[in-house]
């Protein structure tokens, strides 16, 4: 419904029936916000696959290709594919993904992703300036409203985060719902029934890419409430039930799917806290959100134990005072909306607004996957940047502030300022050395930041600096099983600490006071059981932590592998041994090590020789590059009449493999010698051969040769 210009900011203007002059200015202005975006962002398309990227995007199979099956799965499995205990489901969000990876063909270059997100982005840009002129009333307040939200940034774990694209595609729908709602109200015959079906379309865009997408209603409820129209509600029901058609889809769909969230205690401390404590700790968190709205100094990528303490009802507790002080705010912002409500209706919407955008995700509700997240403020904040705009106005009215340089010169220092930390925060999230290193800068005292960089120093196999992490994530939280788990593997793997990286194992096996979906315990009862498998009287323990790990998961074909390795090491076991060594390559078919085991436990029968070249050969088609492999073939098909020359080009293309390979040189010499005229080939090998491991028995038969030669 169009209404007459509020210069004060007092009430809504709409836009609907602006003049034709005035869209060159707004598409000025729109232009003017995207090029301050890109210069925000223009350095996050170095960002790498960071945090959740890999197992959401990297490692999702249904996004590899554009198929019909692809898109069945995505509609019929939830976010976290095959997780089983994130239970999200957000089909719209992985479809995007099977959009830059497939159709697009960006694959694994995440600037592809990158881009995609940044232009989702400024479309929210566009949407939030027509939703400050349809309050606001004027363009310029518009203008400040959607440049104070661009370059916020706490808003950059939504742009610059692939994942991110959640937050930017259910904004998009909410947003656009909320425009469409507005719009609707105005038009008449077909013009409505065009703005009635984009709402439907909107709601179901905003609730299939991610669960915050459901407060559209509530937010076009409180806009009915702080602009009340004369018609009756009778008129409204049209626009209010066509959501219905967006979330009895959501519904139909999800039906049937995991709705159960796994929260582990470390990720959410909330959830094991009693419900008093639970909901001051949640109110002291939106206090951090309203601070860090003001002065976005410490950003983090993980705010989960212990970066946000809990409450504990210690008035002179520094964190406890900071929870009064957010109950404060909070009633104070409640308090200061209701009395705005008649004299300033878009202080009251802004208000109203970030409250009803945060509930989803506000732990005062439901606890949900985590305590705290930058994320959760993409919606939010678009209200703060509201109260900000509003609360400049009534400034500049009291002090009589009628000059234009002033509010530009202070909209431009404020963004500069939020541009440039937006700026220099995309550089954390360039890969996750960089990110964690900044989660702990940030914020010391949170253990999963020290587990997730250790994680990252031992995957480039600097030993010392991961266990120094890990041991810093263990003093923060002792029963941090993921970190004692991760500290075993680091400790096995230096020299002399093997005692404690066993001790490490069973303390991650002993302190489960959560589950930890990150920590699969069948893997931490394999890494004992290899751990003791190398202890002298070791073995018979690793069969127990073997079979252990496989009551947890009889389908762990490592579990069954390693296993049947260490039967093979028991006397009279060799049966057990192949059993399990089927079992593993069965589970997991291209488990090379499973197949050439099976080769050589084969090849001690004469009656299945031929079963044992099947099983290197599947080695090999697993993995080409087995140089062990290509010289045990080879070794069984010079046993086999008239498959000389196919043993002769295994040989060769171990040693081409593995030009160190000793054994391999020596039997490629030996296979030589049995085929005409390539006796000064065979004496090339075994001379090689000797070279990699002198023996003087070898040197007395090429001796020999070499005389029989001349």
């Amino acid at each position: 419904m169009p209404g007459k210009k509020i210069r004060k900011l007092s009430g809504r203007a709409g836009t609907s029936g602006a003049p034709a002059r005035l869209w060159p200015r707004h598409a000025a202005a729109i232009v003017a916000l995207w090029v301050l975006a890109l210069a925000a962002y223009s350095n996050s398309f170095a960002g790498g696959f960071v945090f959740d990227n890999a197992p959401i995007v990297q490692n999702d199979p249904r996004i590899r290709a554009a198929t019909a099956e692809n898109v069945r799965r995505i509609f019929t499995t939830e976010y976290w594919f095959a997780s089983g205990t994130s239970g999200l489901y957000r089909p719209v969000t992985t479809l995007s993904f099977l959009f830059d990876y497939a159709v697009v063909g960006d694959g694994a270059n995440p600037s592809g992703y990158h881009a995609v997100n940044l232009a989702l982005h400024g479309l929210n840009i566009a949407l939030v300036y027509a939703l400050g002129l349809e309050i606001l009333g004027g363009w310029f307040p518009a203008l400040a409203l959607a440049a104070l939200w661009a370059v916020h940034p706490a808003l950059v774990e939504s742009v610059t985060n692939i994942v991110g694209r959640a937050d930017l595609l259910a904004g998009f729908g909410v947003l656009a719902g909320l425009l469409c709602y507005v719009r609707q109200a105005a038009a008449a015959g077909r013009k409505r029934i065009a703005w009635l079906a984009a709402l439907a379309g909107a709601q179901t865009v905003a609730l299939f890419s991610k669960e915050s997408g459901a407060v559209l209603p509530i937010l076009m409820a409180l806009y009915d409430f702080t602009w009340p129209r004369r018609e009756a509600w009778r008129s409204r029901l049209a626009a209010y039930a066509v959501l219905a058609v967006g979330f009895a889809a959501f519904l139909s769909l999800r039906w049937g799917l995991p709705t159960h969230m796994l929260v582990p205690f470390a990720e959410n401390p909330l959830t094991g806290a009693g419900f008093w404590t639970a909901r001051m700790t949640a109110v002291k968190v939106i206090g951090k959100f309203l601070w860090l709205y003001v002065w976005p100094a410490r950003l983090s990528a993980d705010y989960s134990f212990r970066a946000v303490p809990l409450f504990g009802w210690q008035p002179w507790n520094w964190e406890d005072a900071k929870a009064a002080m957010a109950l404060a705010a909070c009633v104070g912002l409640v308090l200061l909306a209701f009395d705005s409500r008649r004299r300033n209706p878009p202080l009251f919407y802004f208000l109203g607004f970030f409250f009803i955008a945060l509930a989803p995700t506000s732990n005062l509700l439901i606890p949900i996957g985590t305590i705290m997240a930058e994320r959760f403020l993409y919606l939010p904040s678009i209200g703060l940047a509201g109260c900000l705009v509003v609360a400049a106005a009534a400034i500049a009215r009291a002090a009589n502030f009628k000059r234009a340089w002033v509010k530009w010169t202070a909209l431009v220092c404020i963004c500069l300022a939020f541009g440039s930390r937006t700026y220099a925060r995309n550089f954390d999230w360039r890969d996750d050395e960089s990110l964690w290193t900044s989660a702990i800068q940030a914020y010391p005292e949170g253990a999963r930041p020290h587990n997730n960089l250790g994680n990252v120093l031992l995957a480039r196999s600097d030993l010392e600096g991961a266990a120094t992490e890990f041991e810093a994530a263990l003093r923060i939280r002792p029963d941090y099983a993921e970190a004692h788990y991760n500290l075993g593997k680091t400790l096995a793997r230096m020299p002399g600490r093997l005692q404690q990286a066993i001790a490490e194992y069973r303390a991650a096996l002993r302190d489960r006071p959560d589950y930890s979906p990150v920590l699969h315990y069948t893997y931490a009862h394999v890494s004992l059981g290899n751990a003791l498998a190398r202890l002298p009287g070791g073995m018979g323990e690793a069969i127990e932590q073997y079979e252990a790990a496989l009551k947890l998961d009889p389908n762990a074909a490592e579990a069954h592998y390693d296993l049947g390795t260490a039967l093979a090491r028991t006397p009279g076991r060799i049966p057990d041994a192949i059993a399990q060594w089927q079992a593993a390559a069965r589970l997991q078919p291209d488990l090379a090590e499973a197949h050439y085991n099976l080769g050589v436990a084969y090849a001690q029968s004469p009656d299945r020789i031929e079963a044992a070249i099947a099983e290197y050969r599947a080695a090999l088609d697993s993995r080409p590059d087995y140089a062990e492999a290509h010289n045990q073939l080879g070794r069984l098909l010079a046993r086999v009449p008239g498959r000389l020359a196919e043993a002769v080009a295994q040989y060769q293309e171990a040693v081409r493999l593995q030009p160190d390979f000793g054994e391999a040189h020596y039997n490629l010499g030996m296979a030589l010698l049995q085929v005409p005229g390539r006796m000064p080939d065979a004496i090339a090998e075994l001379e090689a051969a000797l070279r990699i491991r002198p023996d003087a028995r070898g040197r007395r038969m090429v001796d020999e040769l070499r005389a029989r030669g001349r």
